[in-house]
């Protein structure tokens, strides 16, 4: 998947890892739900990124993901999929992953899952994908 852009600048950008089956569906299913363009997505692993200016390295966006806001503030976890599925219009997922007691638990969590998110998505991704793909048709 590309980098996409609307016309305005987005809500938020999306730096995520192009070669994980899982994080590729979550991108894909982002985007049928970004009618209004407030989300952008950039591949870290295609060639150029690091020198594309982003100011985040491939490394640091590898073990977790991260985001920038239209103000340019930079997001890295849990938060990034709050702000997300709250400009994708999901507000139950927004709200629950945005709850600052949660977070003790959420975040911990994520870093372990996006620790093993290769390994993961290895067993799961490619079908994760190929559902999201049959559903977002």
């Amino acid at each position: 998947m590309q980098q996409t852009h609307a016309s305005a600048a987005p809500e938020l950008t999306l730096y995520y890892d192009g070669k994980c089956p899982l994080c590729v569906a979550e991108v894909e299913f982002l985007q049928s739900r970004n009618a209004q363009g407030q989300l952008a997505f950039v591949d870290v692993t295609q060639t150029g990124f690091e020198a594309a200016g982003h100011n985040i390295s491939c490394e640091a966006a590898m073990a977790q993901i991260h985001g920038r806001t239209a103000d340019g503030q930079v997001l890295v976890g849990v938060p990034v999929f709050a702000t997300a599925y709250k400009l994708a219009k999901l507000p139950v997922l927004a709200w629950v992953l945005s709850r600052r007691w949660l977070m003790p638990v959420l975040q911990p969590a994520y870093v372990l899952f996006a620790k093993h998110r290769q390994a993961i998505s290895q067993r799961i991704g490619p079908g994760v994908l190929r559902l999201s793909k049959r559903f977002l048709k």
